[in-house]
């Protein structure tokens, strides 16, 4: 599945499987998380970031730092959902990032999270500015999300 820019957000769908949901067919709650990191990580391809080139050429990769999720609305299986995500801060060394998970016009999620570049020894570290530059397209205030 590709993802498409709609303005400075980036879009990608993902379908719900059975393996995503309980019992009654509702997406278990945990399960949004990976739906929102497949999107942030589509986002970074689509800007031109390889997250294992980034590894092997700067010695540094993304973590989440902190994620608060506001659930909205119940994604069931076989909806077909998209996850929106926009950055709306960007530092030296952190990514303060939205998504929002939607059906049709229905909001079922928004999450805020705050991502931290790390070096390969645990530590905190600078953005390459090459990454930097190519995430700025996608930088968006809080307002517009």
């Amino acid at each position: 599945m590709n993802g498409r820019a709609d303005g400075m957000a980036h879009v990608f769908p993902i379908r719900v499987y059975y393996e995503d949901t309980d019992c009654g067919g509702i997406v278990y709650y945990a399960n949004y998380l990976k739906f929102a990191e497949r999107a942030r990580t589509e986002l970074l391809r689509v800007a031109g970031v390889n997250q294992m080139e980034m590894t092997e050429r700067y010695g540094m990769g993304f973590a989440v730092r902190s994620c608060a999720i506001d659930y909205r609305r119940p994604a069931r299986l076989d909806d077909l959902v998209q996850v929106s995500s926009r950055l709306v801060k960007l530092t030296a060394a952190t990514i303060e990032a939205a998504q929002d998970i939607r059906r049709g016009g229905d909001d079922l999620a928004h999450l805020d999270l705050r991502i931290v570049c790390v070096r390969r020894d645990g530590r905190p570290g600078r953005i390459p500015a090459p990454v930097r530059h190519a995430l700025k397209p996608y930088l968006q205030s809080r307002e517009h999300c």
